[in-house]
Formats: C-alpha cells, sequence, structure tokens
C-alpha cells in the first residue's frame, strides 16, 4: 500500500498511520492492501483463540468490499464500525448483514462463513470485530 509515497508493508505501519489520523481505506490499490489492512486490525490486540481474531478479519474484509464498490458509501474505518454496530443491534442479525452485502458478490462471499455461525458465535464475531475497531 502506498501512502503518500511511502511504502506501508506491515500491520504495525498500518496501525501507525491509523492512529495517526490517516483512513488507510482511501488508499486501497488492491486486494493485497484489503488484506493488509484488515490483518493489521484484526491482530492488533490477539484474542486467547486466534479463530476470532481469524473471523473479525474476514468479516472486516466483507464490510470493506462492500464499501469499496458502493458509490454512495463512505469510505472510512468508522463507517464500517457503524455497519458493526447496525447489526448487533438489529433484531435479525444475519438479514441485516446478508441485505447489507447481498449484491456485492465478493463481501457476500467473505461473509459465509460468519453467516453460517452458531448464533452465539455469530454473535461474538460481530461483538469482537467491534471492540476492535473501537481500540484502533
Amino acid at each position: 500500500m502506498k501512502v503518500d509515497e511511502k511504502v506501508i508493508s506491515t500491520e504495525q505501519e498500518v496501525l501507525e498511520l491509523i492512529k495517526g489520523g490517516t483512513n488507510p481505506l482511501e488508499y486501497i490499490e488492491s486486494e493485497r492492501d484489503i488484506d493488509l489492512i484488515c490483518k493489521a486490525i484484526a491482530n492488533a490486540e490477539k484474542s486467547e483463540d486466534t479463530y476470532w481474531d481469524d473471523m473479525a478479519d474476514i468479516l472486516l474484509k466483507s464490510i470493506i468490499y462492500y464499501l469499496r464498490d458502493k458509490e454512495d458509501e463512505t469510505k472510512t474505518l468508522a463507517r464500517c464500525k457503524e455497519i458493526v454496530e447496525t447489526v448487533i443491534a438489529s433484531d435479525d442479525k444475519r438479514k441485516t448483514m446478508t441485505d447489507l452485502v447481498g449484491a456485492n458478490e465478493s463481501a457476500r462471499v467473505l461473509y459465509k462463513p460468519v453467516e453460517i455461525a452458531s448464533d452465539k458465535n455469530h454473535d461474538f464475531i460481530f461483538e469482537t470485530l467491534n471492540t476492535k475497531l473501537s481500540k484502533i
């Protein structure tokens, strides 16, 4: 990922950018950039069980792919957090998220492992990502 002529290639550099007030979603040029951003956020504070970090990573990727292809959407990590909080507050979390990513094939495919999780795990994945986005 290139930010103002500087090549950002590590998770730590991404976190430093975010903490410095830079929106990394503005600099996405490839899937590799999305992977780096999501890994940095998901791994910023490791869970005892890496399953939750991995699932938070996948869920964030799904949301970013949705935002990336949506013309009228704000493309920020704050917007990603808003989406997560909207789903958490919803009566039918799976339907809310499925409806959101519905037309975007990449986002839909990425959401699938989260969608098929048990109710308890599904909810905890969203809570995990919400916590991770709150801490950056």
